[in-house]
């Protein structure tokens, strides 16, 4: 049987191959814009554009940028979208003067860290070297220059350790602000069964004698209203607080 010639079969054949052909053209543009897009985010991870370019650090008083750049441990070597910002934040606020703080990371790779440092309620000296006591219950080391700017604040005296400051300032803390107002001095006045007694002075002159562990308990309005006792018992220069009692006397020592 003859075949007849039939122009519409030759433009089918050659309309497949036109689609196949079209779609190998295809694949390869698709594999080239995917084989494009691995390079530049290569390129992008081993450059500088994917890296922490800055730190700014804002807020400080008693802290210092290098104290907090030694505890965050991040620098510009690190990919900044791997840097977990709470994390930091918990790092941060390690730091005896830090209250709190904020970590946020711009689009070209520029961290920013915001503090807030703790509020001074009262210095001391142990030695030569003076302290800060802030209302986060922690001690920091300040210069002279530092605690004079404080003098208006309670004075802690005669203590001979760090650890024993420290305990005070946890405890000192919870104390309420008009109280923490009225003193203007406090001293170590240890006896031999009672190393951890102390001594307040009032702006007045009053004397109050107070363990260091009763302190947050003890000096509270409902426990030892100073304005009540003061109003109430004008004649007594000197209480001393001990467990549930409290001894009142006229002798200012």
């Amino acid at each position: 049987m003859a075949y007849l010639y039939n122009e519409y079969d030759e433009n089918q054949v050659k309309k497949t191959l036109k689609k196949r052909k079209k779609k190998k053209i295809k694949r390869k543009i698709k594999v080239i814009i995917v084989l494009f897009v691995i390079l530049c985010i290569v390129a992008y991870l081993l450059s500088d554009l994917s890296r922490v370019r800055s730190i700014k650090i804002t807020g400080l008083d008693y802290t210092t940028e290098e104290e907090v750049k030694e505890v965050i441990n991040v620098n510009e070597t690190y990919m900044y979208f791997l840097v977990d910002k709470s994390e930091v934040e918990d790092l941060v606020k390690t730091l005896p003067a830090v209250k709190n703080a904020t970590v946020s990371i711009g689009l070209f790779g520029g961290m920013t860290i915001k503090i807030t440092e703790a509020e001074a309620i009262a210095y001391a000296s142990i030695g030569d070297q003076y302290y800060m006591i802030n209302d986060a219950g922690k001690i920091v080391e300040i210069t002279d220059e530092q605690a004079s700017e404080l003098k208006l604040l309670t004075y802690v005296q005669d203590f001979t350790s760090t650890e024993m400051l420290s305990e005070f300032a946890k405890q000192y803390k919870d104390v309420p602000s008009l109280m923490q107002n009225e003193i203007s001095d406090i001293l170590l006045s240890p006896k031999s069964a009672d190393e951890t007694r102390l001594l307040c002075i009032t702006k007045e002159g009053r004397y109050i004698y107070i363990r260091i562990e009763d302190l947050a308990s003890r000096l509270s309005d409902d426990q030892f209203n100073y304005e009540l006792y003061k109003s109430t018992y004008s004649d007594k220069c000197t209480f001393s607080i001990e467990g549930n009692y409290i001894y009142m006397s006229e002798d200012c020592e």
